[in-house]
């Protein structure tokens, strides 16, 4: 028996019947790959083009723009070196001469008191301290002199070596550095006000972004978002950007201005740096936002460059600027105003702007209680009706005087049949009542805390009866505190105000004290006012509601170039004290033999009882005894001070750092004039913290 079979290799048509009956006819498979996608660093095509265009545009306003302006940098270069000469000779003479000045000074008193031992050690006190200053003087111009020999030679070497070896290219580059380095230092001051900026091209305030922090804020549900409807075009408000939205049907917009805070955190900005209102129907929201804080630039006063009379009954006075640059107008007519404040704040900011639009008012009577004794107001006094220094018992008298004014006032408005003061019968008026007057008591703690003197109470209910009453009859209250505490301003007093202002507040029952109960919780909180920004308030008027301004910036230059502009009004006016008859002077005059019209006696508002002259020793013990602790900080000497010497008072633009330092160093000299050898301790805060101070046992030992 056989079995036949085939080679391997023979094809089997059977077997590739059946398998060819288990698979399919497939494709070759290909692998695809996703592109890479576009880093998020890398511009797009289209993007690129336009940041081309941009850059090309940019550079060419910028040759523009230079090339007009090349003229004005010759004259900027010669300002800028004659600047760099000037800074050289005060770096050369630092403020040596004034101590040499000081100590010569200090010999001459020496040598002036009654000769003995005590003289004869002032004498040689006051000779060795002149030696060491000038010896001190001497060594200093020495080292001054090598620095300049040293930079001149490397500058002038340098150059002189450049010129002769370069050739005209590096001549050329030489003129044009020369030329560059003074027009930088003799470039223009920057202007204290930002120019206002016209909306950038890359504007992010618009349509898409309202629909974006409106749904993250909860104002509108996000399945309506696409409903928020742009009115206009953002477009440049002062320092900020407006725009105007309309919010979905029976949302009103007043949701979102209760969220305002919600709003800001979605800008990414400060809450103070924006404002919401309900535009002109119910559903439309207007948006002010700035990105940066409109509150942190310095403003000069626009009052400084006004020539001539003022009419501040019709026109106001312009105290400060709001959160978008735009000047903010204070009515002194219709309501008495009450200002507080922590010391240092800007109080006496705001009352030098509105005693810069009343001074040129010649129908303004402006009558000055000064509880602080300092020279702040004395360039007024030549103007000024009544102008008395810490004398509570004149005050007293005065404020019961001007409620006898009120009587009469109401007496001749009534006979002549006059219903109120307006716009129409103004002059006739002022005519008739001889004047408007602006009552100011600047620091009231010096007079109405109970226990100061036996006319406070007397004093506080006066105050109330002319803030309540005196408006209507042209008679304006204006009161100060840096002590914005219950007993210090009392509810009734508070109250008659209806008109204030709350500079930075050491908490919010000090702020609520000068706004009113309950404004804290309302979001005007004036103890969350920046410490860096002296002169920010909340003003509550019945013109401006609630609202955020800064005062205008006055120098202690302005204010005596501003009264001596004030003075010539009121002369041709035949308005200055003496010049009219005043029943207020009249009758202080006949109660106590003394006038204080234009300051009194020597024009300082020291007038009878005013207090002798305290040396620095005794304000040192002041202020020890003030604290109760039996000790005194530094920082709490300094604070007193203010009070008494305005050489102490913080300056615009001052920090914390830099005027503990000024301050040090004037406390420290004033020791030395008055030959005090009394050095700082270690001593205790009111919160139980090391501090450097005195104590007043040691200050009473070096009596």
């Amino acid at each position: 028996m056989s079995i036949e079979t085939t080679p391997s290799s023979a094809p089997d048509p059977e077997w590739d019947r059946i398998t060819a009956t288990l698979t399919k006819d497939r494709p070759a498979r290909v692998f695809e790959f996703e592109p890479r996608p576009r880093p998020a660093w890398m511009m797009s095509g289209e993007q690129l083009r336009q940041w081309a265009v941009y850059a090309r545009d940019n550079a060419v306003d910028a040759v523009r723009f230079h090339a007009v302006h090349s003229p004005y940098y010759l004259g900027w270069s010669v300002r800028g070196y004659r600047r760099l000469c000037l800074r050289w000779w005060e770096a050369r003479n630092d403020d040596y001469r004034q101590q040499i000045a000081t100590a010569k000074q200090m010999l001459r008193e020496a040598k002036d008191q009654p000769r003995g031992d005590a003289r004869a050690a002032a004498e040689s006190k006051a000779r060795a301290l002149l030696e060491v200053r000038r010896a001190e003087f001497k060594a200093h111009k020495r080292r001054h002199w090598i620095r300049t020999g040293i930079s001149g030679i490397v500058v002038l070497g340098g150059g002189a070596l450049a010129a002769t070896v370069g050739g005209l290219w590096v001549q050329i580059l030489m003129a044009l550095a020369v030329i560059i380095t003074g027009a930088w230092f003799g470039r223009p001051e920057q202007p204290t006000a930002a120019p206002v900026q016209a909306p950038t091209r890359t504007s992010h305030l618009g349509e898409d972004t309202m629909r974006r922090v409106l749904v993250e804020a909860g104002a509108i549900p996000e399945k309506r978002a696409s409903e928020v409807r742009g009115v206009g075009i953002p477009h440049s408000e002062g320092p900020g950007i407006a725009y105007e939205v309309d919010l979905p049907s029976g949302i009103p917009a007043a949701v979102a201005v209760t969220r305002k805070q919600q709003i800001a955190s979605a800008l990414a900005v400060h809450q103070d740096w924006l404002d919401l209102e309900v535009g002109d129907i119910e559903s439309r929201l207007k948006i002010w936002v700035a990105s940066s804080d409109p509150f942190a630039i310095v403003r000069r006063s626009p009052l400084l460059d006004h020539d001539g009379p003022i009419n501040t009954f019709r026109d106001g006075i312009q105290v400060a600027f709001g959160k978008r640059g735009e000047p903010i107008t204070l009515w002194i007519r219709d309501s008495s105003l009450i200002v507080g404040g922590a010391t240092r704040r800007g109080k006496g900011m705001l009352l030098a702007n509105i005693l810069l639009g009343v001074a040129k008012d010649p129908w303004v009577n402006v009558r000055i209680f000064d509880g602080k004794g300092t020279a702040e107001h004395n360039a007024y006094a030549p103007i000024m009706s009544t102008f008395t220094k810490r004398n509570a018992q004149r005050l007293a008298l005065a404020t019961r005087a001007i409620v006898a004014e009120m009587d009469r006032r109401s007496d001749l408005l009534d006979e002549h049949g006059y219903e109120k003061i307006d716009d129409d019968n103004y002059e006739e008026c002022m005519r008739l009542l001889g004047g408007r007057e602006v009552f100011i008591v600047d620091e009231l703690a010096t007079y109405t805390p109970k226990g100061t003197s036996p006319h406070a109470d007397d004093i506080t209910e006066n105050l109330s009866q002319i803030a309540a009453v005196g408006a209507a009859l042209g008679i304006t209250l204006i009161s100060l505190t840096q002590v914005p505490e219950v007993d210090v301003v009392r509810g009734r007093l508070r109250q008659n105000h209806t008109s204030r202002a709350a500079m930075n507040t050491e908490s919010g029952s000090a702020s609520n004290t000068i706004l009113g109960d309950g404004m804290t919780g309302q979001g005007y909180d004036a103890s969350k006012i920046p410490l860096t920004q002296p002169g920010r308030a909340w003003l509550s008027t019945p013109e401006t509601g609630v609202i955020q301004v800064r005062s205008y910036l006055v120098k202690p230059e302005d204010k005596r170039r501003a009264a001596d502009e004030a003075y010539e009004i009121r002369k041709a006016a035949g308005r200055l004290p003496g010049l009219w008859p005043d029943p207020i002077e009249e009758h202080l005059l006949a109660e106590t033999g003394v006038s204080s019209a234009a300051g009194g006696e020597g024009g300082k508002g020291r007038i009878g009882s005013a207090p002798a002259v305290l040396t620095l020793l005794d304000h040192l013990i002041d202020a020890a005894e003030a604290t109760g602790r039996g000790e005194v900080t530094r920082a709490e000497v300094f604070a007193h001070l203010a009070t008494v010497d305005e050489r102490y008072g913080y300056r615009v633009d001052e920090t914390d750092a830099q005027y503990g330092a000024r301050a040090g160093k004037l406390l420290a000299a004033d020791l030395a004039a008055e030959g005090l050898d009394i050095k700082a301790v270690k001593v205790s805060t009111a919160d139980d913290k090391a501090a450097r101070g005195f104590r007043l046992a040691d200050l009473n030992a070096a009596r």
